[in-house]
């Protein structure tokens, strides 16, 4: 792992990204503190499949909570009939 100043990363971009490629982390500083870090791209997305996966199981787990949470105001459902009451109509 590399740390380079910001001044001498713009001197040296074209370099610093060929280290990038060869694997290299690149830590870029600005007096002293850390404010970027430069890393490879990683070339493994998950497939179509595998984010459809994730995306049911995700949806399964926030309809699994939803039907643990019991409304705030017994015999109300929503907010809508909440809201709707006390209204005349």
């Amino acid at each position: 792992m590399q740390t380079v100043p910001v001044h001498q990363a713009k001197d040296r971009f074209s370099a610093l990204l060929q280290a990038v490629e060869d694997g290299e982390e690149i830590i870029i500083t600005r007096h002293g503190k850390k404010i970027a870090r430069i890393v490879r791209e990683s070339d493994t997305d998950p497939a179509e499949a595998e984010r459809d996966r994730i995306k049911q199981e995700a949806v399964a787990r926030l309809k699994a909570f939803q039907d643990k949470v019991t409304p705030a105001v017994e015999g109300y459902s929503d907010w809508k009939s909440l809201r709707d009451a006390g209204r005349k109509y």
